[in-house]
């Protein structure tokens, strides 16, 4: 199984506006479907804590009236994945099949890699500006 990296970021190597949102990458129905496409082999997402804050919305999106059904799909793979957060800060998940680590350690991520029947996706919100 691969550990795949994953990075929004806009042309000109920006990962947030300058108010620190980063909601120009949210793709439309075209794109977000070839990402829906692209994850289906993924089992567990790897966050830390403003990525996994960003991410959470998708726990409860599928009340959200009249989401589309591009997105209703995608709500379903996120919600059926674990998710791992690195923060030292994050008291408790705020979503199911989601656990809290305080240090990041590469050799446990080798061997979740290496017991794993499914891809593992690392998602990196960047710093204020990707280098």
């Amino acid at each position: 199984m691969s550990l795949i990296y994953s990075m929004l970021m806009s042309v000109d190597g920006y990962v947030e506006d300058e108010h620190g949102r980063f909601d120009f990458a949210a793709p439309d129905e075209e794109v977000n479907a070839y990402i829906n496409q692209l994850t289906s082999s993924v089992s567990t997402y790897l966050y830390g804590r403003r990525m996994y804050e960003s991410m959470v919305y998708w726990e409860t999106a599928h009340t959200v009236p009249n989401l589309p059904q591009f997105l209703r799909d995608w709500t379903r793979q996120w919600q059926a994945a674990e998710k791992i957060v690195y923060s030292r800060t994050l008291a408790e998940p705020r979503s199911v099949r989601t656990g809290i680590e305080r240090e990041f350690d590469p050799d446990v991520v080798r061997r979740l890699k290496g017991g794993a029947r499914h891809d593992i996706t690392l998602m990196d919100p960047g710093s204020p500006r990707a280098r």
